[in-house]
């Protein structure tokens, strides 16, 4: 499937031309793709959020780790999945145009009892933020928090190196 979309790619190049499939096909392929990217990892990650391990995961654990945020003008043009996605995670099969209204009741339900995550960081600071500060889990076992490589010490060879 790769090589051929490849390959007709590269026979529609030579007849229409590169530029013509890279406006028409390559960029909008990539922005689709960008958008996609960016809402999983935002809304699976984030330091707040466990990870958990086969023994401690059940379903319902599962589809709390998850985190609506705002995304702005964004919201419209993809159906507000992002600032929804607590609700898509509880209920998968629901109608995008009923997201809002689950959202306000998983909400108020779920708030008081600390098990709502909302992060009201605009999606652009939070990408950031993540980038910068989840990058691994220490173990598979158990509850775990995404930590980052920035918080691990140095040892004195690597200290001495980056001076």
């Amino acid at each position: 499937g790769v090589v051929a979309t490849i390959a007709y790619l590269l026979k529609l190049s030579t007849e229409v031309g590169f530029l013509t499939v890279f406006l028409w096909y390559t960029l909008p392929y990539m922005w689709c793709n960008f958008w996609l990217v960016t809402y999983t990892w935002l809304q699976h990650c984030d330091p707040s959020v466990p990870q958990y391990g086969p023994e401690e995961w059940t379903w319902v654990r599962g589809a709390l780790s998850t985190i609506d945020r705002p995304y702005g003008i964004f919201c419209f043009f993809h159906h507000k999945i992002g600032s929804t996605h607590v609700a898509h995670h509880l209920f998968h099969e629901m109608p995008f145009y009923k997201a809002d209204e689950a959202t306000a009741a998983i909400k108020a339900f779920l708030e008081p009892k600390g098990l709502y995550n909302y992060d009201p960081m605009p999606w652009y600071k939070a990408l950031w933020r993540i980038a910068n500060c989840c990058h691994y889990v220490e173990d598979f076992h158990g509850i775990q928090y995404f930590k980052s490589f920035n918080d691990v010490p140095l040892t004195p060879e690597l200290k001495e190196k980056s001076s």
